[in-house]
């Protein structure tokens, strides 16, 4: 009979920590947060238009509509990736513990390279490849808004090739969600 009831107050409990992590997104307090990734064109950074390393260095980037759409509700967390390359397979999870801790304030996209997704895999990478060369998967891509450098908020964005870290990962998250919350406001 004990060990019924630690059974059960075990499943409680998980239960309770599993929704207190599902919150954490909607009482993120970004008040004191600082940005990890600055606005710039370096490869870590926040670009408003394509990034030193990429062929059209410089140049301003023709967002999609549906992004331009989604960005009047909340930063948008793009990942193209495929079934079968490792890379990929070891950065499933780390979107995944992302979307699960920040879901509510971010608008997500699982974007599989493959069959019927091709196509829009490829109009994707077309806009959002960091390189503007060969396109690879897995693909992340962060997009928000924030002040460029004419003072004036954009949509800005980051792209990142192979798989990232968990704490890369969150940490653009995080920007994206503390730019959003500072711009949308001014965004026009």
């Amino acid at each position: 009979m004990l060990s019924r009831f630690h059974s059960i107050t075990r499943l409680a409990l998980m239960a309770l920590s599993i929704f207190a992590a599902a919150g954490t997104a909607l009482s993120l307090d970004l008040d004191g947060y600082t940005p990890a990734h600055a606005i710039g064109t370096a490869d870590d950074e926040w670009w408003t238009a394509y990034p030193d390393q990429h062929e059209n260095a410089g140049s301003s980037v023709e967002h999609l509509d549906w992004v331009i759409d989604d960005l009047k509700d909340k930063p948008v967390l793009l990942f193209v990736h495929s079934s079968n390359c490792k890379p990929c397979l070891a950065q499933m999870p780390r979107i995944q513990s992302a979307v699960d801790r920040f879901g509510d304030d971010i608008k997500y996209y699982d974007i599989l390279a493959e069959d019927s997704g091709y196509e829009k895999a490829l109009g994707i990478l077309d806009v959002y490849d960091p390189d503007g060369a060969t396109q690879y998967v897995p693909t992340t891509i962060f997009i928000t808004l924030a002040k460029g450098p004419d003072g004036n908020v954009d949509v800005v964005w980051n792209s990142q090739i192979d798989a990232m870290s968990q704490d890369d990962i969150d940490s653009y998250v995080e920007d994206s969600i503390y730019y959003y919350k500072a711009n949308r406001d001014s965004w026009s």
